[in-house]
């Protein structure tokens, strides 16, 4: 079922979520949350996935993020500048605000598939072009409210293979701690490569200063020296 999948198919599918409630606005500018756009991906594409490549840094110092992402046999990749709150480039950004343009960028590829795409086009409301049939569909989604909002969930993929996947940010930190806390260890220094980008999505995760922000920015400086 899932190498059936097709570009339209997926398409329709998310250019039909209402996006419109979950967007906020800094300046002139409209940003959808990461955690609530993986989780709406989840609750359709389970099976999603994502990667990024080596940042590229221009001669002036700025940098370029590079994002694929992945649902069956499907692939679409974006890019993005790290950029700050007035969207300029940053010339030597810190590993943060990098990361945090990581997190742009992969909302930003969902929106090639079709979730929040009007919120880059400037519109209110997804593909005008659609029939009037489903164009009332689509209106009847959007205005329907959002009775629950999705659970985050964290990841974390053993040497062994297995993974294991909580909902509790303490249960995530509880097994970090178990898997990571020696970085002189081979394998534990392997296994803290293939979890990186979902530690740092649980960075993201967390406010700045909290108790656990402050545990997995320890964690995080015993293998990068930050």
């Amino acid at each position: 079922m899932i190498n059936e999948l097709n570009y339209r198919d997926v398409w329709k599918t998310l250019s039909s979520v209402n996006v419109n409630d979950r967007a906020d606005k800094k300046m002139n500018l409209t940003y959808l949350s990461w955690a609530w756009a993986w989780g709406t991906l989840m609750e359709h594409y389970p099976f999603a996935t994502y990667s990024f490549d080596e940042e590229s840094t221009n001669s002036n110092g700025t940098v370029m993020t590079n994002c694929t992402l992945t649902i069956g046999s499907l692939e679409r990749s974006m890019f993005l500048p790290v950029m700050d709150f007035k969207n300029n480039s940053i010339a030597n950004p810190t590993t943060r605000q990098i990361s945090d343009t990581r997190m742009r960028c992969l909302v930003k590829c969902m929106a090639m598939y079709g979730l929040g795409h009007y919120i880059y086009a400037g519109e209110e409301l997804p593909d005008s072009k659609v029939d009037q049939a489903e164009a009332q569909v689509i209106k009847k989604k959007i205005e329907e409210p959002i009775l629950e909002k999705t659970k985050a969930i964290f990841s974390f993929k053993k040497t062994s293979g297995e993974t294991l996947d909580v909902e509790s940010l303490d249960s995530y930190l509880s097994i970090l701690v178990a898997n990571l806390s020696d970085s002189s260890n081979v394998l534990q220094k392997k296994a803290y490569v293939s979890n990186r980008n979902n530690i740092l999505i649980a960075l993201e995760s967390t406010t700045k200063g909290s108790t656990n922000h402050s545990r997995l920015e320890k964690l995080i400086s015993l293998y990068e020296g930050e």
